[in-house]
């Protein structure tokens, strides 16, 4: 457009929802070239775009005002990748909303498209929707480095404050059991702690990550050990451990009685599941436990989905 008519167009851009607001302007002579996201009136040319200097704040507002209201305000974000969910509703316009995304955090250089756990080993479906091609992750959390493949184990930064809970409660040189360890960030954090830890896991994947992630922390062979274990396997051979986190929320009723045979009497087992908002989820595992253990609290750990909630119960097995 002209330049005298530069500013009435970019009103009339917002307005319809078609300026890209990631990108700059550009001048040429007596013109002015508007960034698009959509298809509008008059003449459009084609040209390199010049990206915004990034901004810091809500990334949506780099958004057309259509879209605003269907981008997530949160996201995972761990190390140069960002994790996006989006409703059915917003997923025609992913690559969009990535961008925007991408141009709005200096530090990233990928994002990706989660699709829901899949498969045996409950890795995330993940599809880079912006950026490069490039999932294997560095994170860092309470002091702690990690190092993971995400499209091979399931890795989590919304459990950090868990981890440094659980973390907080080891007391040095307690036996410590995480049969669902996948990369280890819940056992790395316990054996940093000072704990004995014994971790394993059946994803044959989780073994590279694991031991990765003990030597970045510098920890030794004699406070962390990893196996490539099915828990079904492992636990009924195991006994007297002080400490156990069984993290697997889909399933957790199925490993209950085992891992609590591995917890040593009076010790703490930590138990993950999936309750709907506002239900009291203590019931059903306090039925299961019978008389050998009681749960000690129920705290919420993060939102999980609309009206869905992960929480974890803490457990004290009883002297039997």
């Amino acid at each position: 457009v002209s330049c005298r008519e530069a500013e009435a167009a970019r009103h009339a851009l917002e307005r319809s929802g078609v300026l890209h607001s990631a990108y700059l302007p550009q001048r040429e002579g007596d013109s002015v070239l508007w960034p698009l996201c959509g298809a509008a009136d008059g003449d459009v040319v084609e040209r390199e775009p010049r990206l915004c200097q990034r901004p810091t704040g809500d990334y949506r507002q780099q958004l057309p005002s259509t879209l605003r209201k269907l981008a997530p305000r949160g996201f995972d974000l761990l190390g140069h990748a960002a994790i996006l969910r989006l409703s059915d509703e917003a997923e025609p316009h992913a690559t969009l909303i990535a961008e925007a995304l991408l141009a709005s955090h200096g530090q990233l250089r990928t994002v990706a498209l989660d699709s829901g756990v899949d498969g045996r080993w409950r890795v995330r479906a993940l599809r880079v929707i912006a950026g490069e091609d490039d999932l294997v992750v560095h994170h860092r959390e309470n002091g702690l480095r990690f190092e993971v493949d995400l499209r091979q184990v399931f890795f989590s930064p919304r459990l950090a404050t868990e981890r440094a809970r659980i973390a907080a409660l080891v007391r040095p040189g307690e036996r410590f059991l995480d049969p669902f360890a996948g990369a280890a960030p819940f056992a790395v954090s316990a054996a940093a702690a000072g704990a004995q830890v014994l971790a394993a896991d059946g994803n044959p994947a989780a073994q590279r990550w694991a031991e990765r992630n003990s030597a970045l922390n510098n920890l030794s062979s004699e406070n962390f050990e990893f196996h490539i274990a099915l828990a079904e396997t492992l636990l009924p051979s195991l006994r007297d451990f002080d400490r156990v986190v069984l993290n697997h929320p889909t399933a957790h009723l199925n490993y209950l009685e085992p891992a609590l045979a591995a917890t040593r009497p009076g010790g703490s087992l930590h138990l993950y599941l999936l309750a709907n908002r506002g239900e009291d989820a203590t019931a059903e595992t306090a039925a299961a436990l019978v008389e050998r253990g009681r749960v000690e609290a129920q705290r919420l750990v993060h939102p999980f989905s609309p009206g869905r909630e992960l929480r974890v119960l803490d457990i004290r097995r009883g002297s039997s």
